[in-house]
This record gives structure tokens, C-alpha cells and sequence, in this order.
């Protein structure tokens, strides 16, 4: 094998690189740390070939023959190290190319050279059943070039990752993006990397390659690389609606299992639901789960639960009913029999918690515009009586978030519309035979009337959709579901 470059020695180069887990990898076991350290830059030049360039690239021809060359003359930059497969609040929305391995080949072969493609020496490949890896050399100085990637893209955003393992001294082993390259990280597991390749995406399209170069006669130093992604990640919209978890308008509906599971539907607008989603686990330590809105300050829905323990966590919603990591927000909440999320009944901006404590005695809460959350005042007593209460949303039309409960007693529909002093008016009887009913909850205005909405589960585990009415009533129930008795909550 024939190169072009000078420097013969390799740098030794501290590497130090933290995984980041993309979501394909499904049987091998995927290092992962909780941050990435930044990306090492690597110290010698990378491989060019004779590579025609790609439709309306402007991209040149780089070297010329037919082995791998090493180009000095390029200004390489070490793309950031991300530690999710897009940052945070984006989502992918372009996926590029996508190399697996799974033909047998190696790809682009007139552009790789000392590689192979075939099971793993050991264990599982981390999605299907081949990796690309590295040949030996038992004499002389080694070169391995392979060309996983090269594809068009548009322009802008650029996100790469790789999984590889491999055992080798540090700068031997290098990634290159473009006209990005960085020293990888001797891994004895399997791990994933992903870059932020955005700064190199000058030319409109991607060109991955990952190499071996080592200066050892017999050198045992080995790579395996698998699931290798390009694309583009882009921030969710955002519609600054209370109960839109995917940034389209309209009201999502949000259900923890018995098993712990955290479900999404998309809301269609009309009371209905599309098929769920799995958009999380571990919920089965909290209670009580409800949104109160956007309490956070970036026009998304954000959620509050309480634990077993009487803690109250914020979870600020960050699209596609994903979260940043909870906050903590209140203790001794376990104290507290019903609460309720009616939203903005002061018209201040921020949304307001309505919790019954045991006596009877029901207390408003308001959120910070931190997200935090304070005692403002008791606004009833009495409320021992009510079965449920549920935060409706504004019912009037003066844009106040107001309250309903179900009488234990008589099984009715009491509506408690929000006064400008902000306190709960006097009741009126708008509807009964809630008796039945197994769970209440009122994620939005679900239907964009204007007007909050409610849905009720039945014994049976039939859903069913109840449109708002202006002064606290409900019209009549339309089915919009069944099976929903495996929900531990609905929100």
C-alpha cells in the first residue's frame, strides 16, 4: 500500500471520548456515559481518493491515482461530541444514509482498502449480524481506509454517528467527517459516538471515513465498526397550547400503564386520538400525573407528578413528549387527597395547582416563571365531598382557568367558574351520572372550540370524549376508545 504523507510517527494523542447512545443499536451491549468529553483532535492528515464529485457539489477532485493518499494540505477541524442523537429539544428529521453492513460488502470499495465485512470476532454485532472490521498486516506499516458514507445532504444542520470498538494505541484510529477528523477512543465494548458535523457540511454532502494507521511491523491493533448514520436534526414546533405534546396545536392525550410505560396519542383535533407511542418508562413511582401547561417559559407543555414519597417533580417538556430531566419542586405532598392543573386563573401568564388536603380545605398554588412553584391561598373548605377535581380550562370565555368536581354524594357534575378576585364561584349543577366513572381528566380544549374538554373512563374501559359547554357543561359523550383499563393515569 502506497501513501503520500511524511510524518511517519503518529502523536500520541490522550483520548478521552464519552458515548453517546443512538436509538438503533438493539442486541449488542453499547457503552454509554452520562456526558461527552470533547472530541480529540487527531494528528496526522486523512485519507483522499480520486472521488467524483456528487450532483451540484461543487466539491473538487482531491488526489489522484488509485490508492489511498493522505492530504496535508486540508484545514481540518475536530467536530463537538453531542450527548444525545440530536440536542437537546431537536429531533431528527432527515435521515441521509445509513450503513449497516448487512449486504456482506464493503462499501465504496474502489475507496477502502484493508477491510472486511462479516460476523464480529466475539459476541453480537449491536444491530443485525455484520460489522466492517480491519485486516491484519503481518509486516509493515498499516493503512486501513474504509468509506462507510457518502451521500448528498442539504444544507445546514449535520449530525454522524458511529459505532465501533477496537483495540489499538491512542491516535491510531481516526474518524473523519468531511474536512473534520478526530483520534477515536480505544474501546474494549461496543460504543457510539455522535457529532455535531454541522460546521463541515460546506459542500452539500457527507464523506465518512474511518482508519487504521499504525507503524508497528505485525501490529495486533484492531477496529470493528457498525451503524454508521448521517442526518439532520431540527427543533419541534412549538405552539404554546396547553396538552400539545407534538408542537402541531392540538391537544395530545398522555396515559402511564401499570407497568410504569408513558404513552403519547397525537390528538387529531375533534375529541379523537391517533395511535400511541411508547415515550417513556418508570412512571409507575408517581401517583398523580398532570399539565399545567407551559410553566417553564418556552411556549412548550411541560408535566408535574408526585411520588410515592410525597415529592413534587417537574418534568419541562421538550416536544414529542420528551423532558428534560425532573426538578424536584415541593415535598410533603402525600398529605394532599385530589389535585388539579385549571391553568392561568389570574391571567399573569403563569399556570396555577389546585391541591385538597385531607380536612377537606382546597388551596391554590401558582407557578414561578423559573418553574418553581408557591403558595398563594386557601380558596374553599368542604371539598371532602368531591370524588373528583379536575382543572377544565377555561369554560366562560374570559380566558380564566376554571374547575369542576363530581359530587360522591350524587354522582353530578358541579362547574366552579374562576372570579377576577381569583377564587372559585358559587357551584352549578351541570350534568350527572359521573358515578360510573373510573378515571376524569381534562388535558385542553381538544376539539379548538375555545372551551376545555373532558374525557371519562368508563368501568368497561371504554374512552369517551365530552365537548365543552360555555357556563361548566359537558354535551353528550362520544366513544372514542376502548381498552384503556391498563392506564394507571390519563392526562
Amino acid at each position: 500500500m502506497s501513501t503520500s504523507w511524511s510524518a511517519r510517527a503518529v502523536a500520541a494523542v490522550l483520548v478521552a471520548v464519552s458515548a453517546a447512545v443512538w436509538a438503533g443499536p438493539a442486541r449488542g451491549e453499547v457503552a454509554s456515559d452520562t456526558r461527552p468529553a470533547p472530541a480529540v483532535p487527531l494528528q496526522r492528515p486523512g485519507p483522499v481518493f480520486p472521488k467524483p464529485t456528487s450532483p451540484e457539489s461543487p466539491k473538487a477532485q482531491r488526489s489522484t491515482g488509485s490508492t489511498v493518499q493522505r492530504e496535508g494540505t486540508v484545514a481540518r477541524v475536530t467536530p463537538p461530541a453531542i450527548d444525545a442523537t440530536c440536542p437537546a429539544g431537536q429531533f431528527v428529521t432527515t435521515t441521509y444514509a445509513v450503513e449497516g453492513f448487512e449486504s456482506g460488502d464493503v462499501p465504496n470499495p474502489e475507496y477502502s482498502e484493508g477491510w472486511t465485512v462479516g460476523a464480529p470476532e466475539d459476541g453480537d454485532a449491536p444491530e443485525g449480524s455484520n460489522v466492517a472490521m480491519t485486516t491484519a498486516a503481518p509486516e509493515g506499516r498499516t493503512d486501513n481506509v474504509v468509506n462507510p458514507l457518502y451521500s448528498p445532504v442539504d444544507p445546514g444542520g449535520l449530525f454522524v454517528s458511529l459505532t465501533y470498538r477496537g483495540t489499538f494505541e491512542p491516535g491510531e484510529a481516526g474518524l473523519f467527517i468531511n474536512d473534520g477528523s478526530e483520534a477515536l477512543a480505544p474501546s474494549a465494548e461496543w460504543r457510539t459516538i455522535v457529532r455535531d458535523a454541522t460546521s463541515v457540511n460546506a459542500y452539500d454532502l457527507v464523506d465518512v471515513y474511518v482508519d487504521l494507521v499504525t507503524d508497528v511491523p505485525g501490529s495486533t491493533s484492531h477496529v470493528e465498526i457498525d451503524d454508521v448514520h448521517a442526518y439532520r436534526c431540527e427543533p419541534d414546533p412549538v405552539s404554546g397550547v396547553r396538552g400539545d405534546w407534538t408542537g402541531d396545536g392540538l391537544v395530545d392525550l398522555l396515559g402511564t400503564t401499570t407497568g410504569g410505560d408513558l404513552w403519547m396519542y397525537p390528538g387529531r383535533g375533534n375529541g379523537r386520538v391517533s395511535s400511541g407511542s411508547r415515550a417513556g418508562s418508570g412512571w409507575d413511582e408517581y401517583s398523580w400525573v398532570g399539565s399545567p401547561g407551559d410553566v417553564s417559559g418556552d411556549r412548550r407543555t411541560d408535566l408535574v407528578a408526585r411520588d410515592e414519597a410525597g415529592a413534587l417533580w417537574l418534568f419541562a417538556g421538550q416536544g414529542r413528549a420528551t423532558f428534560a430531566p425532573r426538578r424536584q419542586v415541593g415535598s410533603g405532598w402525600q398529605s394532599m387527597t385530589a389535585l388539579a392543573t385549571p391553568a392561568d386563573m389570574d391571567l399573569d401568564g403563569q399556570a396555577e395547582l389546585l391541591a385538597r388536603r385531607s380536612d377537606g380545605t382546597l388551596h391554590l398554588y401558582s407557578f414561578t416563571p423559573t418553574g418553581g412553584l408557591r403558595y398563594d391561598r386557601q380558596v374553599g373548605t368542604g371539598w371532602n365531598g368531591m370524588a373528583w377535581i379536575i382543572g377544565m380550562g377555561d369554560l366562560d370565555g374570559d380566558r380564566r382557568g376554571d374547575t369542576v368536581g363530581v359530587s360522591a354524594r350524587d354522582g353530578c357534575l358541579y362547574a366552579y367558574r374562576t372570579t377576577t378576585a381569583v377564587t372559585l364561584g358559587r357551584s352549578t349543577k351541570v350534568g350527572c351520572g359521573w358515578q360510573g366513572m373510573t378515571w376524569l381528566t381534562s388535558p385542553g380544549d381538544l376539539d379548538r372550540d375555545g372551551l376545555g374538554d373532558l374525557y371519562a373512563r368508563r368501568s368497561d374501559g371504554s374512552l369517551w370524549f365530552y365537548r365543552g359547554r360555555v357556563g361548566g357543561g359537558v354535551r353528550s359523550g362520544v366513544q372514542v376508545g376502548s381498552g384503556w383499563n391498563g392506564m394507571e393515569t390519563i392526562t
